[in-house]
Parts: structure tokens; sequence; C-alpha cells
């Protein structure tokens, strides 16, 4: 781009006038071109009498340019002038641009109702209200459009959101269900931190390892600048006249219908007075409400503007021999551990009590924790010889199947250790969360198997240990151990009263007759609707509350 400096251009150029008037030409300038004799010569000594004065040089070795009165610099210089180039904007400021005013909004009126309905109440329905509908409004945002700071011809587009992101998104409205589904606390409130995890990675994308470990951890990082963002898109072009307005009006005329209503009918009155939210505890709902318009503030900021870590490249590649040596030894080491494994499962008791001097409940205590880490150990190993090891033949993809076939005979070893534990001590939750991390890892290692390698492993990998989660609450696991405990105090009469006493509600519809029973749930507000605590209720069963013991085991 240049700029004309000089006389003004008359659309002919700097042509002579009709008639031959030189005074139409510039000073210095005759009819056969540049006057090189006089005064007018460039390059020579400007005289000031005729109204030249010299312009001052910019700087050390700047030539001194003559300046015209009236005319300006002459003779005529190109001087080149940069191109406008924005300078790039903070991540802050590309998402206040992108987020949209109904977006923020939607947003604080959410977080609201957070502060009506989640405090003051246990966990149940108002949660699962909030949480899906901050999800709702976060999915509905696009993300922004930004200039690409690189060249698309040598770097491919980012990847747009895919199927995948449609399937976090459902995994993150279901786990948001189990506050109302389930009433175990020690369910509840992991499924609630995964669920949140999860949603940020649906708003966020992303594809290889570093984008989901992003992904997963954005919302928390941008919870702070959440609440700043969705205040200042919230104020973006707002008039808050007509709305307060409108609101003092509603609650005027609330005032006068509502305790009309109530006095005119009194199972009206009993349902207002359960289900409408009190105003008590201000404090407490201010603190909640700022804290879910700070989570769906990062889930916005999260959705315009995602973490893209740059792709760590391996530095290094290990040779044929520093892989396949121990990968080598570890499959030989797992082969015979596998094989005694199945010696003992066809030899039972006998044979345990013969070589260990143990019986089978006590060499399934002894051993089953070890297993678990075996197998968590040996999937890392997958993962970093799938890294860092190059093979241009099959070893690698042998050895590595290997292992997780091996592996996955080890985690049936260990599911029939932890059976045979639960039938001699019973069952517990600690117990029933080692059932579901073996499924977990045998899920892990079929899929290792299948994917041989393909780029959507680690998708995969994630939305299985997210849909674990998931299926564990569904499975709700303290009816279940309370089904299996009763099951087994039938069979032989062994039952540890106090530790089903201190099951959640989940499990008091099946310990009729027992001698302890979970304390009864009280009624609770809308906000804390729960099913299982419905169920509690309507089942009528009885008993002593018993202090149930700390531990999990």
């Amino acid at each position: 781009m240049t700029e004309h400096i000089g006389p003004p251009e008359r659309p002919g150029g700097n042509e002579p006038a009709p008639g031959g008037n030189d005074d139409a030409r510039p000073y210095g300038v005759g009819p056969e071109g540049p006057d090189t004799s006089g005064d007018g010569a460039r390059g020579a000594r400007p005289d000031t009498s005729r109204g030249w004065r010299p312009e001052r040089p910019a700087g050390p070795g700047a030539r001194a340019v003559p300046v015209i009165p009236g005319i300006g610099v002459w003779p005529p210089v190109e001087r080149v002038v940069p191109p406008l180039r924005p300078e790039p904007a903070g991540r802050t400021a590309i998402a206040l641009a992108a987020v949209p005013v109904w977006a923020a909004r939607a947003v604080v009126g959410v977080a609201l109702l957070a502060g009506a309905l989640v405090v003051g109440s246990p966990l149940g329905l108002g949660v699962t209200i909030v949480l899906s509908a901050l999800y709702a409004i976060a999915a509905r945002v696009r993300r922004a459009a930004a200039v690409p700071d690189v060249d698309l011809r040598t770097r491919p587009e980012p990847a747009r959101r895919d199927r995948w992101t449609g399937v976090w998104w459902a995994l993150a409205a279901g786990l948001a269900l189990v506050p109302t589904l389930r009433a175990a606390v020690w369910v509840v409130v992991p499924c609630l931190i995964v669920c949140v995890a999860v949603a940020s990675l649906a708003a966020s994308d992303g594809r290889r390892w570093g984008e989901l470990w992003a992904g997963l951890g954005a919302v928390w990082v941008r919870l702070p600048g959440g609440t700043y963002l969705v205040g200042m898109a919230t104020a973006r072009g707002a008039s808050f006249g007509p709305a307060a307005r409108g609101a003092a009006l509603a609650v005027a005329l609330l005032g006068v219908f509502v305790p009309l209503l109530v006095s005119a009918d009194a199972a009206f009155a009993e349902l207002l007075e359960g289900w409408a939210p009190s105003l008590d505890m201000p404090i407490e709902r201010t603190l909640v409400a700022v804290l879910f318009l700070a989570l769906g503030g990062g889930l916005l900021f999260t959705a315009v503007a995602p973490f893209r870590p740059a792709p760590v490249p391996v530095s290094r590649t290990l040779a044929r021999a520093e892989w396949a040596l121990p990968l080598g030894a570890l499959v030989a080491l797992l082969g015979g551990f596998v094989a005694l494994q199945l010696t003992i499962l066809f030899g039972g008791d006998a044979y345990v009590q013969q070589t260990a001097n143990l019986t089978y409940a006590e060499y399934a205590r002894n051993g089953f924790g070890q297993l678990v880490a075996v197998a968590a150990l040996t999937l890392a190993v997958v993962g970093a010889a799938a890294r860092w090891a190059r093979d241009r033949g099959s070893l690698l993809r042998v050895l590595l199947s290997a292992l997780s076939v091996l592996t996955l005979v080890m985690l049936v070893s260990a599911l029939h250790r932890l059976q045979l534990l639960e039938d001699a001590y019973g069952f517990t939750r600690l117990r029933f969360a080692a059932h579901a991390i073996l499924l977990w890892l045998g899920a892990l290692f079929t899929l290792v198997l299948v994917a041989r390698g393909a780029r959507w492993l680690p998708r995969a990998m994630l939305t299985t240990t997210v849909a674990a989660f998931l299926a564990f609450a569904l499975a709700d696991p303290d009816r279940r151990i309370a089904e299996w405990n009763v099951d087994r105090y039938e069979r032989s009469g062994k039952v540890d009263a106090t530790y089903l006493g201190g099951l959640s509600a989940d499990a008091i519809p099946v310990l009729k007759g027992m001698e302890c029973v979970p304390p009864m749930p009280a009624h609770d507000g809308f906000g804390g609707i729960n099913l299982a605590r419905e169920r509690a209720l309507a089942s009528g069963v009885t008993g002593k509350d018993c202090t149930a013991r700390d531990d999990w085991g």
C-alpha cells in the first residue's frame, strides 16, 4: 500500500494544460522534462528567496526534502505505509466478544434459581435442573471465529465438533440426573464432579490426549474468569429500568394474590409451604448463586475459547532392542503367573491349602489389591510403548496384544478372588467399587486390543471411563449391597447389621425385617425431591437406627 505525497494531480496527470500554459506544470519542470540547468535541478540547493524551505532531515544521513508553501513536498515521494493489523486480542477479550448476551443473561437467571432451589434441601431435583439448564445453554453457544495465526496451507484447519461431543453432552446430562435418582452421598458427589468435568470437555471438544485433559480441567481453571465474563456480557447494551419495574410489579401482584389463595385452600397452602423456596439463609444462597454463576460462565468461556495445547513431539524413540527385551520379559512373567492362576482356579481350596497354608478366602484377600495394581501398571506400560516405541514390522503389536490378553486373564482371576472374599466376609461399598474397577480396566484393555492404535482410542477410553461412572450410579450400589447381605444372611445366618444400618436411603426398601435400618429420610422441598428417598418413605420399613462404622470395608 502506497501513499502519494505532493500536489494533487489533475485527472490527466501532470500534463501541460491546453494551450501550452506552462504554469500548469510543477515548478522546475519544463516542456522537455525537469530543468537540470537552473535552480530547479534535482539535488541542487533550493533558492529560499522563491519560497523554498528545506524540510529538516528525519535523522542522521537523511536527505533534506524541499517543501513548497501551498504545495508540500516536492518532488513527490512514494512512502510505503504498512497495512493496518490489529494487535492480537487476549483470550478473555475474544470470549467476551463471542458470548451472546442471551446466554450470559440466561446463566444469571439459572444462578438465581440455584440460590433458591439448592440451599436448604438435600441434593436432589434442584441440582439436576440447574446443571441441565447450564449445559443446555453452553451447548447452544458457538465457538468464536478467530483469524488464523498460522498458514492453513501447511497446517490443517482445527476439527469441528463431531458426534463425540454429542455423546459427552448426553453423558453429562445423565450424570446430572444422579442426585435425583440416588441418595448415597458417596455415589452422588463423585458423579457430580465427573459430570461438570465431562460437560467442560463437551464444551471444548478435543481429539488428542492433551486436548482431552485440557478440556476436562478448563472449567475449573476458568471459574474466576467466568463470573467476570457473564457480568460484562450481561451488561452489554442492557437497560435495567424496564426489568426492574416489571419485577416490582410482579412482587406486588404476588403479594396480593398469594395470601388470598393460601387462605382460600388449605391443600394449596400445604403444597406451597412444602415446595416454594424460602428466603432464609441469605448468605448461603448468595454464595451458591455466585458459585453456579461462575460455573456457567466457565462453561461459556470454555465453549467460545477452548484450550488448545500444542502437541508435544516425541523427541526420542526407542530402538527395537530397547523395547523388545523389556516387553518380552514382561510377557514371559505374566504368562507364567497366568498359568499358575489357571492351576489354582481349577485346583480350588485344597491346592491353596497345600501350597500356601492359607484358606481360599485368606488367599483371595491377600492377592486382590496386588492384581489390580499390576493391571493398572500394565496399562501404563502399553501406553508408553505405543508412544515411544517404533516398529516397522508386527512385533510391537504382537507383544502389546499379548500383554493385554494376559492382563485380561489376570482381571478375571482378581474378580474370582473378590467373589470368594465376599462370600466369606460379606459385601461392602469398597468391594462393590472394586467390582466396578475390575470391569472398567477390562473394558479399557478390550479397547486397546480392538483399536490397534486407531486415532479414536483416546476419546473412546475417556468416554468409557465416564460411562463407567454413570453405570456405577445406575447400578444402585447401596441397594445391591443390602440385597446381597440379606441373601447371605438367609443362607448362612451371618450379617453385619451395624454396617447395613449405615447405608443410605437407597437400601431401606430391601431391609424389611432386619435388625438395623438406615435412618428414615424426611420430606424434602421441591429442590430436594429424590426418587430413592421417596421409595424409602413409601416402603414402610421400620427398624432400629444403629451406629455404623466409619470405614468402607
